[in-house]
């Protein structure tokens, strides 16, 4: 857990700076495309992750590989940015820097992924309602749900939005009540 909190606070200023970058220069879109993209490119145990994050690789051949392979490919913003990281020595955080950037794109834009736990699908008359519900209280534009089955919540939902989790869930409820009257429930 101390990792992801450590990769976190790395990732962090370096998209904030990115998204800086894209803003100050008007090609947000054309960053935010790049950065999906090499998102997918880099995906764990992929040759580009495997190659970028490498200690033995020298600097000089990882910046050689990304300007003959992605200059035509990427905005020179972007390419700037991964060699930069390079130098920096962080480019093995890019995921976490690309899913960083996507993310403060995504708030800019008044875009919000809450992930949901439910024992069976939602219908969509529900799904709306409870999109409409988190759109007033959040003040975003647009909700996306991720849907996730979990049978071991019994009933009712988990909802996740950032590091907040909101339990409706019926195991929850049933813990709340288990510690209120001192006895410790099994499930």
């Amino acid at each position: 857990m101390a990792s992801k909190i450590l990769v976190s606070k790395i990732a962090e200023p370096y998209a904030s700076a990115l998204l800086g970058l894209a803003e100050s220069n008007n090609c947000r879109d054309e960053i935010t495309y790049d950065i999906s993209d090499l998102l997918t490119l880099i995906s764990p145990g992929s040759e580009l992750d495997d190659y970028l994050g490498s200690p033995i690789i020298n600097n000089s051949k990882k910046k050689e590989l990304l300007t003959n392979v992605m200059e035509s490919k990427l905005n020179s913003i972007t390419l700037k940015f991964l060699l930069f990281l390079i130098d920096r020595r962080r480019i093995s955080y890019l995921k976490a820097i690309g899913e960083k950037f996507l993310e403060l794109v995504w708030a800019a834009e008044g875009i919000k992924f809450v992930s949901m736990q439910t024992v069976i699908p939602l219908s969509y008359e529900q799904e709306e309602k409870l999109v409409d519900k988190l759109k007033s209280v959040t003040n975003f534009k647009e909700i996306y749900l991720i849907r996730k089955l979990n049978k071991d919540i019994l009933g009712g939902m988990i909802l996740q939005i950032d590091s907040q989790l909101i339990d409706m869930s019926l195991k929850g409820r049933l813990k709340q009540i288990s510690t209120l009257i001192g006895t410790s429930f099994k499930f």
